[in-house]
């Protein structure tokens, strides 16, 4: 299984939580993708809490210390997709870009 490892900063607003929890959910169910947050190791408690209460961490797997691991990057400023927010304007691209990269 391949990772899509989503940089933490997409998960905060402006992004959409609805939008982050779609993207997980596709990658992770229909893609089969290892659904990894990026994050520094002293912030975690901070984002698992946030996506916690918002019913947003159902489809992530753990989170992970800036590049330690390898596989596909949803990430706003380089990556496999980059795009600045996770919003419904960006779905249809972010979908399309995970499904064409499988």
């Amino acid at each position: 299984m391949s990772n899509l490892i989503v940089d933490a900063d997409l998960t905060e607003p402006p992004s959409e939580t609805a939008v982050f929890r779609d993207v997980t959910l596709y990658a992770k169910i229909f893609l089969k993708y290892g659904v990894l947050i990026e994050c520094d190791r002293d912030v975690v408690d901070l984002y698992w809490y946030w996506l916690k209460r918002r019913g947003a961490f159902d489809f992530v797997d753990d989170f992970v210390d800036i590049g330690t691991e390898s596989g596909m990057r949803l990430n706003s400023t380089a990556g496999s997709i980059v795009v600045r927010h996770l919003t419904a304007d960006t779905l249809n691209f972010v979908v399309g870009r995970l499904s064409a990269l499988r």
